[in-house]
Order: structure tokens, then C-alpha cells, then sequence
């Protein structure tokens, strides 16, 4: 009993935790590759997007020097003015009229732009002067608070006709506190009408940059940083400390994206080049930011696992222990039924499978009894059904024998055939056609065929009053429709477009196909429909209206619906004196 017990709890184990740990293994198994892979290709690319972002607005930031070396190159002449004036011991006042000119071309973008600090023009002279946008003008090197620049400017001058240098000033406000500035100095060298040379420097608030950067969408953790041919770091989003084997691998990866350990920390690096000013721009993010989701649905998926272990051996166990009480139950009540003892009372709501087998042991005579009687109740309805077929067979049957003798007495009279012939012909054929008793989908062909003797019957009722043509796409006679779909439109066009029309009625069939419906319509120029009625006949169309009044419209439409679903059915457009034309859209399929 103990080894029963024990295989009815591994089954039941099994069955729990299958339905249970399926779904979540595939699902993580799937979900995990594929959100890591479109999260990897996502954020590769935007953060190639984000490093061409920076790259370009920063080049746009430096590239303001490139304005005012033009500027300084349209005006050789006036510097040479000024190389003059600074070698000078005292100005005249023409002097500073001419200085105040050329002060405006640097003083203009240091206005004009936050991120530019400040900007200096030295010429080489003895009096070691320069010419500066921060004060009224000219000022002494030996005196200026700011010289590393041209510590800066004598080491590179003969190499380079542009470069950079990182460097921090620090200005002193008079009853102020010293303040430092970081700044990135951009030199550039530009000759003289008298073939000396010239310097512009260009110094760029570092903060700006940063507050550029960090008003950026970035990922936590995610670190950007600009280095300059020197590897140099020129500006970053916040501080970074690091070491010079950290920043060589950064700076010799050959890759545009590459996997390298910072801060002991793997990251995945971004790298942009630019070839304008010789930078380098990066964008380290760690790998635990960069894959946290899908570490977070891995940690889910396994604390999902182990509960479903865990539930699945509980609920198991509970389980187990009900059906060997329920099996006992059971045992004993077979066991009264084979010793003819009495049985339990019927339960009185089936819920398990204890209870049903229950059910089905205290019933099983009673329901012997009752199936007899249910059979031949159903062969009484059988023999009823087949009498009322044959009575329905006999009705049809009748109605053609007595218009074929209304045909041969019609002949016998008039002595040949005449119009009341074709007339009782053609009532036949509809009539066969419409109390045939298959399906209620037809062939468009006998549609169209049964249809046509009917306009044939109205031809003679009404001799020239009206004309019917008939244009179908090559092909659509194959498709079925609605039995009886043509004739109560016809019947509508020649009842009341007819009505007080004074010209004869044209009516034109059109069927045309397309790749998923047949387009029926029914056109006619009679007597049209009043913008009031068209709109109740409308309003009755999509309601389950029904009345003497057009009924075989209201009747075509309700057996459209029926057939194809209540997004179909006759759609009717009307003016009044100007004709009606009954569209129906009908699926192929």
C-alpha cells in the first residue's frame, strides 16, 4: 500500500509541476536570449547615436574659432596695427581707436556664447603683450592672472597649427574669494600680411560641456569622456579615475565597440574618432547596468522554478492523501453494492471524481430505465419527422401538376402557345428553384438564370415599360450566393422606382469580382428615394425591422446577415428623380 501511495505521489508531482515549470522554462528560456540580444543591438546603437550626437555638437562649439580665424585673416592689415601696438610703450588715441575695432572681433563670441570663457590674441613682440576679450584690452603677461596658456603655446607652437590643452585658471575678483575655472584652450596659429605669425586662443568652460553631457539621456552608470591626441582627458559627465593601462586600452582598441575591464568592472565601450580636431569620444557603461534586465528575469525565472517545486510538492502530497480516502470510499461502496447492502445517498453536487463514480454506481439501474424510454421517444419523433417530410414532398408536387394543366388548357384554347405559356413556364422554374430543399447557397449561374425568368414574367406584365441588362465579370457564375438574392432587388427597382416614372425604367444587373468578394448591384433610373426615407429605410436595414413595406429587401438583407455575419448585408443609395443603387458585398470564401 505504501509503494501505491508513493507512485500515486509521483504521478501527481508530475502532473502538477509539468503544466507548471513548461511554461516558465520555455518562456525564460526564450525570453532571456532574445531580450539580450535586441537590448544589445538597441543600446549599441544608440549609444553610437549618442557619441555622434556629442561628437558633432562639440565640434560645432570649437568650430566657432574657425569664424574668427577667418575674420582675422580678412583683417591682415589691422593686425599688423596691432602687432604695432603692442610693442609700443604708451597708445595714442588713434591707437585705442583702432584696438577698440579689433577687440569687438573677439569679444563678440565671448558675448555671444556661453560656453566660450574667454579669448586671447598674442603676437609675438618684446613688451610680452596680448590682447584679451576678459578686460578693457591689452594686458601684461608678467601682470595677466592667467599665463599658462602661453607655457602651453611656446612648447607647440612650430609643431601644430592647431591643438588643445586642458588647463585650469584661476581668477581672483577683487573682495572676492579665488575662483578656478576648468577650461580646454584651443590654439590655432595664423600668419600676418607681413609673414609673421600670430596666435588665437580659444578658452571653453569645461562646465558647460559637462552640463551638456549630463542633460543627455544616459544609462546609470554610464560614463562619457572626450580625450585629445595626447590622451589627454579634455572633459567628461562626472569624474572618472583612470589608471594609464585603463586609458590605453581604451585608446588602442581597434573596434568601434569592444569589452574591456574598467575599475575592475567589465563595461562595454563605445569609440567615435574625430578626425577634425584629433579627439577621442567614449562611453563606458558596466555590464551589470547594461544586462540588468535580463539578470533580473534569470533571478525571477529560478525563484519561479523553486516555487513551482515547492507548491507543486505540497499541493501533491494533499492530493495524494485525498484520493486514497476517496478510493477507500469507494472500495466500500462497491463492495455494500456486490452484498446488495444499501447504498449511500446520491451526492447532491458532483465535484470530483469520488463523487461522480459514486453518482454513477447508485444510478446505474435507474438510468437503464430511463434510456428505454428515451428511445422510443425518439423513435416516435423519427416516424413523426418522416410523415411531415413526405406531407411537405406532396404540397410542391401538387402546385406543379396543376399549373402544368392550367399550361395545356391555356394551349388547348388559344390552339398554340402564347405568352401565358411562357409565363406559366417561367413561374415553374422559379417556383422548382426556390422550394428545392438543398442547401440555401447556390450556384450564381442558376441564380442569375431563375432570376432572369422572372424578368421575363414582369416583361410580359408590363410590355416595354422597362429593360434589364445584365454585365457580370468573366468567371463569377462559379461563386455561390444567397438563394433568391437578385429577384426582391429586381422586384424592388420595378415596384417602386416604376411608380409615377414617365420614362422607361432602366435596370442594370452588375456583378463584379474582386480577390476576396463579389460586388452585386442592382442600378435603376427611377423614381429614386426621399432623403427623410432613404434614411428610415437605412435605419430600418440595421434593425431586425420587419413589415409589408419593402419586405423582400428587409427579408434579403436578414438572410444576408445570417449567412455571412452582421457586418454585411444591402446598402442602398438614392436621390429623388435620379434613380437607386442596391450594393451587397459578398466573401467568396
Amino acid at each position: 500500500m505504501d509503494s501505491l501511495k508513493r507512485s500515486f505521489y509521483i504521478k501527481n508531482l508530475i502532473k502538477l509541476l509539468i503544466p507548471m515549470l513548461i511554461p516558465i522554462f520555455i518562456l525564460g528560456s526564450i525570453a532571456i536570449p532574445l531580450i539580450h540580444f535586441n537590448l544589445k543591438e538597441k543600446i549599441n546603437q544608440e549609444n553610437l547615436n549618442l557619441l555622434n550626437q556629442i561628437q558633432m555638437n562639440v565640434e560645432m562649439i570649437f568650430d566657432e574659432l574657425n569664424s574668427i580665424n577667418l575674420t582675422i585673416a580678412a583683417s591682415a592689415v589691422e593686425f599688423i596695427d596691432l602687432q604695432n601696438m603692442l610693442e609700443k610703450e604708451w597708445l595714442d588715441q588713434e591707437d585705442y581707436v583702432k584696438l577698440a575695432s579689433i577687440k569687438n572681433t573677439i569679444d563678440s563670441p565671448a558675448i555671444a556664447h556661453p560656453y566660450v570663457d574667454s579669448i586671447y590674441i598674442y603676437i609675438e613682440n618684446d613688451q610680452n603683450r596680448f590682447l584679451t576679450s576678459t578686460t578693457g584690452g591689452v594686458v601684461d603677461l608678467n601682470t595677466f592672472e592667467d599665463t599658462s596658456w602661453y607655457e602651453s603655446l611656446i612648447k607647440q607652437k612650430s609643431s601644430d597649427k592647431v591643438w588643445t590643452k586642458k588647463r585650469t585658471i584661476v581668477r581672483k575678483p577683487v573682495n572676492f574669494p579665488a575662483k578656478k575655472i576648468e577650461v580646454i584652450s584651443v590654439y590655432r596659429s595664423f600668419t600676418l600680411a607681413n609673414g609673421d605669425f600670430g596666435y588665437i586662443v580659444l578658452n571653453v568652460n569645461t562646465t558647460y560641456l559637462k552640463d551638456y553631457l549630463n542633460s543627455l539621456y544616459k544609462m546609470p552608470g554610464q560614463n562619457i569622456l572626450v580625450m585629445d591626441m595626447t590622451n589627454q582627458v579634455l572633459f567628461e559627465n562626472h569624474p572618472v579615475h583612470l589608471t594609464s593601462s585603463e586609458i590605453e586600452k581604451m585608446v588602442t582598441t581597434q573596434n568601434e565597440i569592444d569589452t574591456l575591464k574598467i575599475q575592475n568592472e567589465a563595461s562595454i565601450v563605445f569609440k567615435l574618432e574625430s578626425e577634425k580636431y584629433s579627439w577621442l569620444f567614449f562611453s563606458s557603461i558596466p555590464k551589470s547596468s547594461l544586462y540588468k534586465l535580463p539578470y533580473q528575469l534569470i533571478m525571477v525565472t529560478i525563484i519561479l522554478l523553486i516555487l513551482s517545486i515547492i507548491v507543486g510538492g505540497i499541493s501533491a502530497y494533499f492530493l495524494t492523501k485525498r484520493n486514497f480516502a476517496d478510493i477507500r470510499s469507494i472500495i466500500t461502496i462497491l463492495n455494500k453494492a456486490e452484498k446488495g447492502e444499501p447504498l449511500p445517498h446520491l451526492p447532491t453536487v458532483v465535484t470530483d471524481v469520488h463523487s461522480f463514480i459514486i453518482h454513477k454506481i447508485v444510478t446505474n439501474f435507474m438510468e437503464q430505465s430511463y434510456m428505454k424510454v428515451l428511445l422510443s421517444e425518439r423513435k416516435y419523433k423519427m416516424q413523426a419527422l418522416e410523415l411531415s417530410m413526405h406531407q411537405s414532398q406532396l404540397n410542391p408536387h401538387f402546385l406543379f401538376n396543376t399549373l402544368e394543366t392550367i399550361n395545356w388548357k391555356v394551349i388547348s384554347l388559344t390552339k398554340r402557345p402564347n405568352e401565358i405559356n411562357d409565363m406559366i413556364d417561367h413561374l415553374a422554374n422559379i417556383l422548382r428553384f426556390s422550394l428545392d430543399a438543398n442547401d440555401d447557397l447556390v450556384v450564381l449561374k442558376d441564380e442569375i438564370k431563375h432570376t432572369k425568368s422572372y424578368v421575363e414574367i414582369q416583361k410580359i406584365r408590363h410590355k416595354d415599360q422597362f429593360t434589364c441588362v445584365w454585365e457580370c465579370d468573366e468567371g463569377v457564375e462559379k461563386y455561390y450566393v444567397v438563394k433568391l438574392l437578385l429577384q426582391p432587388l429586381i422586384e424592388n427597382s420595378l415596384e417602386h422606382g416604376m411608380a409615377g416614372l414617365e420614362r422607361i425604367l432602366s435596370i442594370k444587373v452588375r456583378i463584379k469580382s474582386s480577390a476576396s468578394f463579389l460586388n452585386v448591384s442592382v442600378i435603376d433610373n427611377g423614381t429614386g428615394i426621399g432623403a427623410e426615407k432613404l434614411m428610415d429605410i437605412r435605419s430600418k436595414l440595421k434593425s431586425a425591422y420587419s413589415s409589408s413595406d419593402h419586405i423582400g429587401l428587409y427579408n434579403t438583407n436578414k438572410r444576408l446577415q445570417l449567412t455571412y455575419g452582421e457586418k454585411y448585408g444591402i446598402t442602398i443609395r438614392s436621390k429623388l428623380g435620379w434613380g437607386t443603387i442596391v450594393d451587397v458585398k459578398i466573401p467568396i470564401n
